[in-house]
């Protein structure tokens, strides 16, 4: 009989247990994978799954979209919707879903057709690429620096091998869009730009092809109440189309999905951090209500990403970089009497007198008056301390600050 000595094999199974651990992959996803026919048989179904499962080492569960149902999402980290299925075989079912979607079938993203609350609502419009095949998309100035762009500078980019389909979003777009790509003008049909809108009169815009939406930013139509129940990447394949992306497609498909999952595939550095010190301080907020009041929406100052520089930069700076409120112009985290201090130490007030963050410009205007009282004083965090995190307040106002903005109005109409 053979005797195997129990520490040599203990040893052993210790060296491979630790091999195993070492070599696999470290942020493997549990991806369900929704496309036209069984067995990922259809289109370039077939490159996207071992591309998943081979190259980037996920597990994936494979399903056809008229079996697959809102509950098959449970327990997965991401969920990817081919174009190879009818739009309507899954319509309905996944747009509430709280969990990132990687997708391409262009029927699904627009809410003027079918059935538009089982869509994404992302777009007015949307069309298959027929027509308008290319191999390039034009990377968008607002996208330069998001992880989606994939560190990729602004203009034309070969992403295929061959000419291949890209379908388009165009018309009225969600708020809170994010656009990545667009097709190039060259490639576009005669009419390809043109669009009515709902007074019946003829509209003319970009087409994109590489979109996204960030968790929590606002769907369309505009104004109506929808939110994004987490990300949503739109990218620009259809059934074909896959198997042809060169280095630079494969890279923004990988990126996509690495943004989803909640990373990043490039280092695109701290965001905000727009005097490059490794921190957020004083010099970035200051640089950023210049930049907003400039009116030139310069791409690398948009931290909201919806191609413009305005309050909405300067608010998302200072509620999710930094952690503070409106108000905050010492930069301590506390919206206090010292502010007050400070700013009007500077002397700004009501001067029309240029002025940044660090002397009252709270809303980005490039002034310093009562709207940015208004706008500190609404956003509520006047005396009550640190802000919580992820929390929106409602505020409150004190005697206190009621006397404050009334004695501000008062002074605003003496000097007049």
């Amino acid at each position: 009989m053979l005797m195997i000595k129990r520490q040599p094999l203990r040893t052993f199974l210790l060296t491979v247990a630790t091999i195993l651990l070492l070599t696999a992959p470290q942020n493997a996803a549990e991806i369900l994978f929704v496309g036209g026919q069984p067995d990922a048989a259809q289109g370039d179904d077939p490159f996207v799954l071992e591309h998943l499962e081979d190259v980037l080492g996920h597990t994936v569960t494979y399903m056809t979209g008229d079996e697959s149902a809102t509950g098959d999402v449970e327990g997965m980290d991401l969920l990817i919707i081919s174009s190879t299925l009818g739009s309507g075989s899954v319509r309905g079912k996944f747009q509430d879903s709280e969990i990132p979607i990687l997708q391409w079938e262009e029927a699904l993203v627009r809410w003027d057709h079918g059935n538009p609350d089982g869509n994404f609502r992302m777009s007015q419009n949307s069309r298959n690429g027929q027509g308008r095949e290319t191999s390039f998309i034009v990377i968008s100035e607002s996208a330069v620096g998001h992880p989606l762009a994939g560190g990729l500078e602004a203009g034309e980019h070969e992403i295929f091998d061959d000419f291949n389909r890209t379908p388009q979003q165009f018309g009225e777009l969600a708020p809170g869009l994010i656009r990545i790509g667009e097709l190039d003008e060259a490639f576009a049909l005669d009419d390809a730009s043109f669009w009515m809108d709902e007074n019946g009169d003829e509209q003319e815009g970009p087409e994109f092809v590489y979109t996204a939406i960030d968790k929590g930013a606002e769907l369309g139509p505009p104004g109506e109440g929808y939110f994004a129940p987490d990300k949503r990447v739109n990218f620009p394949l259809e059934d074909l189309g896959f198997g042809i992306l060169n280095d630079t497609g494969l890279m923004l498909f990988d990126c996509s999905i690495d943004w989803l999952l909640g990373g990043s595939c490039v280092d695109v550095g701290m965001a905000g951090d727009f005097n490059d010190n490794a921190e957020y301080d004083l010099g970035d907020i200051d640089l950023l209500t210049v930049a907003s009041a400039s009116g030139n929406n310069d791409a690398s100052y948009d931290l909201t990403g919806d191609g413009a520089v305005d309050s909405a930069d300067v608010t998302f700076w200072a509620h999710d970089l930094q952690g503070t409120w409106l108000g905050d112009s010492n930069l301590d985290n506390l919206f206090n009497s010292s502010d007050f201090v400070k700013v009007f130490t500077e002397g700004k007030f009501e001067t029309g007198s240029a002025a940044v963050w660090s002397q009252g410009d709270w809303n980005g205007d490039g002034v310093f008056n009562s709207g940015d009282f208004v706008a500190a004083f609404i956003d509520g965090g006047y005396e009550i301390g640190n802000r919580p995190a992820g929390v929106a307040v409602v505020p409150e106002p004190s005697s206190a600050v009621l006397l404050l903005l009334g004695a501000l109005f008062t002074l605003r109409m003496r000097r007049r």
